[in-house]
């Protein structure tokens, strides 16, 4: 979630193969100006939807924007532009995420606060370890008798859930995993253990489903009901979370499509995960890079349908889950938006970044 664990991925359509980790979407607020992050000769800006550039080029790491605000290294410290690329929060952080339900994580010193968008420290530094916060809770790791434990706190800075377990992931659709010992299970939102510690990894719902890891390190992936209820069979090597009704799976070194029912929703494999954006996945078949439907049909997209779909992936990636569309040559398309359709343009470097979990 640092810039310091900032993760460059491959060209092609890298997600996390810890397979259904942290993914969050911040839609993109009314009225937001749409900026991309590209790096150029070293240093990152930002370009609108017509691939023009928007914000230079001058700054040595940044985030996608978030909220309204994204946060950028100038100096070795971290503060925050907006959208016109003015500075809105001075750099004077060791390192900070990106803005969430209101609140950004940073770094004073060796622990963890939270700043609202003035740039007020609302939540003192003390945190060992967090994560964004979802549905107004934030995982925290903090230090106990019995060693490092995570908890839940709310934005006042309030222990909710107080620090019992040995993991811990964000809140989705009213439960969390966590672990306890050496297994997962879920809370809800009063602390009680509503499905029961019996996984090796387990990640948030999200469509009602749950992804879960059985058999040990080198298990299988299936995926569960809010209930506990097996609803997709473990039989899988990696998962991402379901959206739009399916999920990427690996099997047997390829990855596909399933449905709800763990069935094959569109007819094609692909040589790594994907996920799908209004009804579109970008995806790498044979080395080659294109976008699909949901009838795995090869699409070209008029240039406004592309920019949006590559702004919604990158904001997928702002949070965990990386949806990185290039070219096979690794350059991102952009033409003027009377042009239609889109060609390779070689001004750009798509930059390949992750937020994670520190």
């Amino acid at each position: 979630m640092t810039f310091r664990c900032l993760v460059f991925f491959s060209l092609f359509i890298t997600m996390a193969l810890a397979a259904c980790r942290q993914e969050t979407e911040p839609p993109l607020q009314k009225g937001e100006a749409v900026r991309l992050l590209v790096r150029q000769n070293g240093k990152f800006g930002y370009i609108d939807q017509s691939g023009k550039l928007a914000i230079p080029a001058r700054f040595e790491n940044a985030s996608l924007f978030s909220e309204g605000l994204a946060a950028v290294r100038i100096g070795g410290k971290d503060g925050y532009i907006d959208t016109s690329g003015k500075i809105v929060i001075e750099p004077r952080f060791k390192a900070a995420s990106i803005f969430n339900e209101g609140l950004a994580a940073v770094l004073v010193g060796d622990r963890w606060g939270y700043i609202n968008k003035v740039g007020k420290m609302v939540i003192p530094s003390s945190i060992v370890s967090t994560f964004a916060f979802t549905e107004g809770l934030a995982v925290v790791v903090a230090v106990t008798k019995d060693g490092y434990k995570a908890g839940f706190m709310d934005t006042t800075g309030k222990m909710i859930i107080q620090p019992l377990y040995e993991d811990a992931r964000f809140f989705s659709e009213g439960l969390a995993p966590v672990k306890k010992g050496k297994k997962f299970g879920f809370i809800n939102r009063s602390g009680t253990m509503v499905i029961q510690p019996m996984f090796d990894d387990a990640t948030p719902f999200r469509e009602g489903l749950a992804a879960v890891k059985i058999n040990g390190k080198y298990g299988q992936w299936g995926f569960i009901d809010t209930n506990g209820v097996w609803i997709v069979e473990a039989k899988y090597k990696n998962c991402l979370r379901f959206k739009e009704g399916v999920a990427a799976v690996e099997q047997e070194g390829a990855w596909r499509f399933i449905d709800r029912r763990g069935e094959d929703a569109v007819p094609l494999t692909m040589d790594g995960p994907s996920l799908f954006s209004e009804g579109l996945a970008p995806v790498k078949i044979g080395g080659k890079v294109g976008y699909i439907d949901r009838q795995g049909r090869e699409i070209i997209l008029p240039v406004s349908r592309l920019q949006r779909f590559l702004s919604t992936g990158w904001r997928l990636c702002a949070k965990g889950t990386c949806a990185d569309t290039s070219t096979k040559k690794g350059i991102w398309s952009f033409l003027p938006p009377t042009s239609g359709t889109s060609q390779l343009s070689t001004k750009w470097s798509p930059s390949r970044q992750k937020l994670s979990k520190s």
